[in-house]
C-alpha cells in the first residue's frame, strides 16, 4: 500500500504537508490513563486559545484549512475540516467522546496542534490511499450508515482502487470503510497541515503520535514526512520503503 497526493492536488495545494505514520501492530485497548491525560490537556489548550467559536477561525492552522476549502468551492462554515469541528465542540463546553486509546490519541494530537489527524484501518483499503479529485462514480458510506452518498465529480476525496471513498471533502468526514474498530490491527495515521509552518507542525505532531503509540500502545510504527521538500507519495514498510515521485 502507498499513501500520496495526486499531482493535480499538489499543483493546486502546493503548501500541503503531511506526517504519515504506518502502524504495523499495536495494543488495541479501550483506554489508557496517559492518553486520557493527553486528551484532557489538549482540550484545556483549546479553551485557553479560544474563548469563543470566532477565535477558532483565527488560529493560523485552521485559517489555512478554511482558505483551502474556499479554494475547493466550499463554504468553510458549512464544511469545516474535522479538527475545526472538534474544536467547536470543546469551545462550546463539551468534552470529546472517549472512543478508544488510539482514536483518543489522534484527537489529542489534532486539538494540540490544530491540524487534521485521520487514522484509517487499512484492512479494507485496496492498493493505495490517495488524495485526489473525484471522477464522479465514487460512493461514500457514512459511519454505521445504511446507504451510500454519491460523490460529485471534482470533489476532493481520499480514494483507493475501489469506488468506495475513505473520506469526503478532503478532511471533512471519514467513511465507514476505514473506521477504527476493536478488530483493527494495522492502520495508517495521516496528519495534514496547510499553513506556512505546516511542515514543521506535522513533524512535531508525527513525533508526538509516534512516541505515545510506542510508549503506551506498544506499537510498531514508522513516521514519514511529505512536504514541499520531499516526494508527495510514500509506500508502507510492508511494500518497501521506496518513495513515489510527485
Amino acid at each position: 500500500m502507498w499513501f500520496g497526493y495526486h499531482p493535480a492536488i499538489v499543483r493546486e495545494f502546493p503548501e500541503i504537508a503531511a506526517a504519515v505514520i504506518w502502524v504495523d501492530s499495536f495494543d488495541n485497548i479501550a483506554e489508557h490513563p496517559e492518553i486520557e491525560n493527553q486528551l484532557v490537556h489538549a482540550e484545556s489548550m483549546v479553551r485557553e486559545r479560544c474563548a469563543e467559536r470566532a477565535d477558532i477561525a483565527r488560529q493560523n492552522p485552521i485559517a489555512a484549512w478554511r482558505e483551502a476549502y474556499s479554494r475547493m468551492g466550499l463554504k468553510p462554515n458549512r464544511y469545516p475540516c474535522a479538527t475545526e469541528q472538534l474544536m467547536r465542540r470543546v469551545v462550546d463546553g463539551n468534552s470529546m467522546p472517549r472512543i478508544s486509546a488510539l482514536v483518543d490519541l489522534g484527537n489529542a494530537a489534532a486539538l494540540r496542534y490544530m491540524i487534521t489527524v485521520a487514522p484509517f484501518d487499512t484492512a479494507r483499503i485496496e492498493g493505495y490511499c490517495q488524495v485526489q479529485y473525484a471522477a464522479g462514480n465514487e460512493r461514500f458510506w457514512p459511519i454505521n450508515g445504511d446507504s451510500p452518498d454519491e460523490i460529485p465529480e471534482g470533489e476532493v476525496i481520499f480514494a483507493d482502487e475501489t469506488p468506495d471513498v475513505i473520506s469526503r471533502r478532503w478532511a471533512w468526514r471519514q467513511s465507514d470503510k476505514g473506521k477504527i474498530t476493536p478488530d483493527t490491527s494495522q492502520l495508517v495515521v495521516v496528519a495534514e497541515a496547510m499553513h506556512r509552518e505546516g511542515g514543521e507542525t506535522v513533524r512535531e505532531a508525527g513525533e508526538f503520535l509516534l512516541t505515545h503509540l510506542g510508549n503506551h500502545l506498544n506499537a510498531e510504527a514508522r513516521l514519514d514526512i511529505l512536504d514541499q521538500s520531499t516526494p508527495r507519495s510514500i509506500r508502507s514498510r510492508s511494500q518497501g520503503s521506496d518513495s513515489c515521485g510527485k
